[in-house]
């Protein structure tokens, strides 16, 4: 749009939690730095080891000739289980654990591995474990059907040998001499749905049992850390911790102040934030022109360039009969100990087959999906 842009960046790199955090094998390195590159070389200006309410503020941004801020600080924090034991030796908090492993430093493991959790920062740390050599076992206090994380990602653990002990919260952590043995955990049920939209666990009085572990990781949750935002009242942040804003227009409470991704909706998808990023550069364009920041609502009708796709009744039914294609992945013996890419992506025959499916919705009552 046309417009100079500048990054201040807490950390000494750029990326965020997608480069802290996810987990190579899931993101190569490799990509994630052409991707940088190109934000680069569109001239803006990037300022690493800058942190907010530390090294500057949101008024001296301002102040600075900045005609808009975008609060773009993700959900770095994470979330503690609050139970007895949990400052034990061997026990390790999620992201630092992921953290510590992009950035190229082998963690020191045992051989009984047990996570807690049931959302992407779970997973990703279970068979990041694995890969390190550990038998790793997933402590979930609901059943395999209010899993959060993302289902391919769950099937991909299963098939590392990674095992899940549902309908399990734990309760304490035991040791000795200031390290982690056990973990005592109590059995659930699921009760009436709570404000998430699923059943609320229950505990089973008299159910407890416990685990021998070596380390625990503890991968609840995740939210923002707004503390930087101390004597900044007119930024409002909700109960939660999440920054309030307009929904359409991602504007805050404070003038010139917007915020998106994470640090509004709390741990999301990189897809669903990368699309707050448009929505607020949108409105800015739009609060810098004088317009109103409201986004209008418009048919847009196909493309006339665009000729449509005919394919004859044999090459639908060829289509129909073959069904998705499988996303090809590397054996399951070849990913332990390395960090390798799993998902090895589509053949050109493959993506082209795919491509003559989009947009057939017809196809859809064909094949069931």
């Amino acid at each position: 749009m046309g417009y100079a842009v500048a990054i201040f960046e807490a950390a000494p790199f750029l990326g965020g939690m997608i480069a802290a955090a996810i987990p190579r094998y899931r993101l190569p390195a490799d990509i994630l730095d052409m991707e940088i590159r190109n934000i680069v070389k569109l001239g803006v200006e990037i300022r690493t080891n800058v942190a907010l309410g530390k090294d500057l503020s949101l008024r001296d941004l301002l102040a600075q000739g900045y005609k808009a801020v975008v609060l773009a600080t993700g959900a770095h924090e994470s979330r503690k289980l609050n139970i007895p034991g949990e400052n034990l030796t061997g026990v390790i908090d999620g992201l630092d654990f992921l953290k510590t492993t992009n950035a190229g430093k082998r963690a020191k493991l045992g051989k009984r591995v047990a996570v807690v959790g049931g959302g992407n920062a779970a997973i990703d740390a279970a068979r990041t474990a694995w890969r390190f050599g550990s038998d790793v076992t997933i402590l979930y206090r609901r059943t395999a059907n209010e899993v959060p994380a993302i289902k391919t990602e769950v099937t991909a653990a299963i098939e590392e040998g990674i095992t899940f002990e549902f309908l399990a919260a734990p309760v304490r952590i035991l040791g000795d001499q200031g390290r982690v043995q056990k973990v005592e955990c109590v059995r659930m049920e699921l009760g009436a749905v709570d404000e998430t939209g699923r059943p609320r666990p229950v505990p089973v009085k008299g159910s407890e049992f416990t685990v021998d572990v070596d380390n625990l990781i503890v991968a609840v949750g995740e939210r923002p850390n707004v503390s930087f935002l101390r004597g900044e009242s007119d930024v409002k942040v909700s109960e939660g911790g999440l920054i309030r804003v307009d929904p359409e227009t991602l504007a805050t409470t404070m003038d010139r102040v917007f915020a998106c991704g994470d640090a509004v909706t709390g741990p999301s998808t990189i897809s669903d934030s990368m699309g707050q990023g448009k929505l607020v550069a949108r409105s800015i364009h739009r609060y810098l022109r004088g317009e109103s920041m409201k986004p209008e609502y418009k048919v847009v009708e196909p493309s006339p360039l665009v000729e449509p796709v005919v394919l004859s009744d044999e090459e639908l039914e060829e289509i129909t009969a073959a069904g998705r294609s499988p996303m090809p992945t590397a054996p399951v013996a070849q990913r332990r100990g390395n960090f390798g890419k799993v998902e090895l992506g589509l053949t050109e025959e493959m993506a082209t087959k795919e491509s003559s499916r989009c947009l057939r919705c017809d196809l859809r009552s064909r094949t069931g999906e």
